[in-house]
């Protein structure tokens, strides 16, 4: 009797605070009475509902630039020392935001808010941190800008489309991949009497003080003039034949290049391409075991590091996985790995491709890598987001960029680490 007493009790203090708050949002809501400290807390419990619907329909409805955490994802963090990178995402739509981030302790050092005037997809790749915290980058495609540690606009480059990664030279100019605005945008070729036109790639060289474009090569044209148009034909991609992501300046002279030498990666085709600005050389075209690659770097003062996606264009995994057909024999298995030219012994080898498959790091498109010391490199798996550090062929770290969406993190748009 006295459980059933107490239980009616605790009904009707209920029943009274419940009328009692519902009075008061009623009031708050039509402002006819205030009261004080009290109102925010009214507001805020009555709109919850309402919360909790536009957060559930935000993460249905969630840009690419999202990537939903698989449950069984594990970190893994034994840095023993800070790395710091520059990294981008979104916000939200309308905005995205370049960090500083120390991946060892998770921290945002300095964070930049930057407008997105475009699509809810569109991404800042790439971008380059100068060392009084201005900033150059480019939204995939777009225009190319410098922003002070303000946010303030410097200047613009508009006569170009820039896309994927941004260097800098020896004379700290920059050097993009980029799309001409004009009609030289567009290449062309006939087969048979049948005539196709295609979007071609171009190098440019930027002022990085003053944006002022101070070169500019199509890609279709330095193949036309060495007899090479054959590899526009290479790609089962006929609208984007070549597909430039990377053009990397070299800063010093070597035996086997000049200052100023560009290597240039045209995925499509799987080509790199040794080309000389000053004289308009094309010194060296290489082919090798890679295939779809991405982000060529030195690796020494003799090598070539390329990230090999080591895919092909066009891939569906709609194709694959045939269970009712047994081959005879397997050929390969492949994932994304780290191959190096020598350009003393005309070879190649492969780094870390026991940990690489031990991992499965494999990104169908876009991924880099960069070493952080001589025993110690970093890898973005662009795709599926993770990010790797290896040290002698163990993983020192492993993370994603969490997003303020629960179980989703954000797409990482080519990290860059930050040395100095």
């Amino acid at each position: 009797m006295k459980s059933v007493v107490q239980g009616f009790s605790i009904l009707v203090i209920s029943l009274f605070f419940l009328t009692i708050f519902g009075w008061m949002s009623v009031e708050i809501s039509k402002n006819t009475r205030s009261f004080g400290l009290l109102d925010e807390p009214v507001k805020w419990m009555t709109s919850f509902p309402n919360l909790f619907k536009q957060s559930v329909k935000e993460v249905q409805t969630l840009p690419e630039t999202f990537i939903e955490t698989a449950k069984a994802f594990n970190s893994i963090n034994n840095l023993g020392s800070s790395i710091l990178v520059l990294t981008t995402f979104s916000d939200k739509n309308d905005t995205r935001t370049i960090a500083l981030m120390d991946l060892k302790t998770d921290e945002t050092l300095h964070s930049w808010s930057v407008p997105n005037p475009y699509s809810p997809t569109d991404r800042i790749l790439n971008p380059y941190l100068l060392p009084n915290r201005d900033l150059i980058y480019s939204f995939d495609g777009k225009g190319l800008q410098r922003i002070d540690s303000a946010g303030n606009v410097i200047w613009k480059q508009d006569a170009i489309e820039a896309h994927h990664a941004i260097n800098v030279d020896a004379d700290t100019n920059i050097w993009v991949c980029s799309f001409d605005k004009s009609n030289l945008n567009i290449g062309g070729y006939t087969v048979d009497g049948h005539k196709r036109v295609f979007k071609d790639n171009f190098i440019s060289k930027i002022d990085i003080h003053t944006g002022e474009l101070l070169f500019h090569k199509s890609m279709g044209e330095l193949l036309f003039e060495n007899n090479l148009s054959n590899y526009i034909m290479k790609s089962m991609n006929m609208d984007d034949p070549l597909h430039m992501n990377d053009v990397q300046p070299a800063l010093e002279t070597t035996a086997f290049y000049q200052k100023g030498d560009v290597f240039i990666s045209l995925k499509n085709p799987s080509i790199i391409l040794h080309y000389r600005p000053e004289t308009n050389e094309l010194i060296k075209l290489l082919e090798g075991p890679f295939i779809s690659q991405h982000d060529v770097d030195f690796y020494g003062d003799h090598s070539l590091m390329i990230f090999n996606n080591n895919v092909y264009e066009g891939l569906s995994f709609d194709e694959f996985d045939s269970p009712d057909i047994q081959p005879g024999k397997y050929y390969g298995d492949f994932t994304s790995n780290i191959v190096v030219y020598n350009f003393e012994t005309k070879s190649f080898s492969v780094i870390g491709d026991s940990i690489f498959r031990a991992n499965q790091i494999f990104t169908y498109s876009e991924g880099l890598v960069e070493f952080i010391r001589p025993d110690m490199y970093f890898v973005e798996e662009q795709n599926s987001g993770k990010l790797w550090v290896i040290k002698e062929d163990e993983v020192v770290y492993k993370n994603v960029l969490k997003s303020q969406y629960p179980g989703y993190h954000h797409l990482p748009n080519w990290t860059r680490i930050i040395k100095k």
